[in-house]
């Protein structure tokens, strides 16, 4: 037998060494994906058309993270801006968000759904955006793909932000902070936090006035709200004529509704543990309008009598800021054990919630999912036409049908519908926005509709005129 010179045997059995690594180690992670989530994706996209989430889970839902000044390698290589570009920041708040799963004992293979925000400056570098996330998911040692939804802003908190990602992940049976006797529960514990609900565990500093994630129960009761915008401060006024007030006025009108909102469907400020606020690029600064929305938050949330802190995104959006409302935001809340909430069926509505332009009643307030429900997340859908608004709508709603069919659902099992409107000047954002709101109250009618939030923003990938994406909950 020819034997091989040493040089050559050294390279052929570190080879075999390196494969034998890299197929252990997809062993391993094929062994320990999440079994709670069954994902429908395709190669030729990085993200999963839609996922479907076992009855009964536990949740852990992310704030909105943005570039840490902490990360002084992106700064370094900045001359212009010191958080770094979209690739740049993109990278920072996805190492930043898997290392806050760590913390309560989840991988990126837990995520379930992805909301990316990226700002325009002046277009958004989704390019930038994408380049990045590839080396998080759709990997060789992560082939995991969550449901994902992305679409360009005016801006955030800081000017020099570029990017606010936001997470949706599953704990696996027997991890996380709810099984008693595991670290994560160990060292949650050691936290001493005070919570307002036995539904969730909250993390991040106790002096920030939100929370950086809430880890829900297993077999919680949730309600998603539509979103909530200012009303008119004449009542009854022709659109025309429609009256808002600065941004705290608008700001003690959103909280109030919300009060409304949460007492009809038994709930209360304390069982609230997700915000998402969007501010609107008007005549004041952003960072003023901002302090106006905190202090009016802060009489419901993080003080004496309600120490609840919710997890909370907050971006800029061009709005409704044309028709002079300056700011809207929706909402999640967890029942209560001893609810009498009535779970019979997979979805319930609780009030109504109004049209954008005419104001006439269009959905539900918000929408109860029943604990015991399968929820199914949905990817982003665009339309795949280049028609006007009524034919692009329809094609977009054409693709969250399929979507959603793949998880063996249908449209009416939508409990939360959400239209991204490409900006235009205010009688073509109108037209827009009345187009797509025909669509949805033919489609969907007024027997349990799912709570809808439309939203102007800057852009939508791709350069079409509207994105829509849902989550939907089923009884098997």
């Amino acid at each position: 037998m020819r034997l091989l010179p040493q040089h050559k045997l050294s390279y052929v059995l570190i080879m075999f060494s390196i494969a034998a690594a890299a197929y252990g180690g997809l062993r391993y992670l094929g062994a320990n994906m999440n079994e709670r989530i069954i994902t429908h994706q395709r190669p030729e996209l990085p993200y999963a058309d839609a996922v479907e989430v076992a009855p009964g889970s536990e949740y852990f839902f992310t704030w909105g993270v943005t570039a840490s000044p902490r990360m002084k390698e992106i700064a370094k290589n900045s001359v212009e801006n010191r958080y770094g570009d979209t690739y740049q920041q993109t990278f920072s708040v996805l190492t930043q968000l898997t290392a806050d799963l760590a913390e309560v004992g989840l991988t990126l293979r837990d995520v379930v759904n992805v909301r990316a925000y990226i700002v325009a400056d002046p277009e958004p570098d989704f390019d930038g955006w994408n380049r990045a996330y590839k080396q998080f998911f759709g990997t060789v040692s992560n082939p995991h793909k969550p449901a994902r939804t992305t679409v360009g802003i005016s801006r955030l908190f800081h000017s020099d932000y570029r990017v606010e990602v936001e997470f949706t992940a599953v704990f696996p049976d027997g991890r996380g902070p709810h099984v008693v006797g595991t670290r994560h529960h160990e060292r949650y514990t050691r936290l001493s936090r005070t919570e307002t609900s036995e539904q969730w565990k909250s993390y991040g500093r106790p002096v920030w006035p939100m929370s950086t994630g809430k880890a829900t129960a297993a077999d919680t009761g949730m309600f998603l709200s539509s979103s909530v915008r200012p009303e008119s401060m004449i009542p009854n006024a022709p659109p025309g004529f429609f009256m808002f007030g600065n941004i705290a006025q608008q700001s003690t009108s959103l909280f109030k509704q919300m009060g409304a909102q949460l007492k009809e469907a038994g709930l209360g400020f304390e069982d609230v543990f997700f915000i998402r606020a969007c501010v609107y690029p008007g005549k004041d600064s952003i960072g003023k309008s901002f302090a106006a929305f905190n202090k009016e938050y802060n009489k419901y949330f993080n003080n004496s009598k309600n120490p609840n802190r919710p997890t909370r995104t907050v971006m800029s959006t061009p709005g409704f800021n044309y028709r002079k409302q300056n700011i809207s935001i929706e909402y999640y809340a967890a029942y209560p054990n001893d609810s009498d909430r009535d779970f019979t069926l997979a979805k319930s509505a609780s009030g109504t919630t109004r049209k954008v332009v005419d104001s006439q009643p269009i959905a539900s307030a918000g929408v109860a999912i029943a604990p015991d429900a399968r929820m199914v997340f949905l990817a982003g859908s665009i339309p795949s036409v280049e028609g006007d608004m009524k034919e692009q709508a329809a094609s977009a709603l054409e693709a969250l049908k399929t979507r959603v069919e793949l998880a063996g659902g249908s449209l009416s099992d939508l409990v939360h519908i959400r239209a991204y409107i490409a900006q235009g000047d205010t009688k073509t954002l109108d037209n827009r926005i009345s187009e797509w709101e025909a669509l949805y109250q033919e489609t969907f009618g007024s027997d349990n509709p799912p709570a809808i939030t439309t939203l102007p923003v800057v852009s939508i990938v791709g350069g079409g005129m509207i994105e829509l994406e849902a989550a939907a909950a089923i009884k098997d």
